[in-house]
């Protein structure tokens, strides 16, 4: 049986590993439409990808993290915190669910 994971597991996971923050920027960043992406915007309000105050930062991050970078320091600290603010979507994504 597969695992289901649940919100308190997920913000558990972000709070604790680095690459589990990394792996969140870039799962929220593909959920974000196409002209989302090329114009780093919210444009649609579906509730999947970055929310308007999260999207400037977060596509910067996702795109960083898969130019193959790493994140660190005060960059890693605001991921870390962007994660945990779309902590039910990452569970939505975690589980298949979007």
């Amino acid at each position: 049986m597969e695992k289901i994971w649940t919100r308190t597991e997920i913000v558990q996971l972000l709070s604790n590993n680095n690459i589990a923050v990394e792996r969140a920027m870039t799962a929220i960043w593909n959920h974000q439409t196409s002209s989302e992406k090329s114009e780093s915007n919210t444009k649609v309000n579906n509730g999947v990808g970055f929310s308007a105050s999260t999207v400037n930062s977060g596509s910067y991050y996702a795109k960083w993290v898969n130019s193959g970078k790493r994140l660190s320091g005060k960059h890693l600290e605001r991921a870390r915190k962007i994660a945990i603010h779309h902590s039910g979507q990452l569970t939505l994504i975690a589980n298949g669910k979007i």
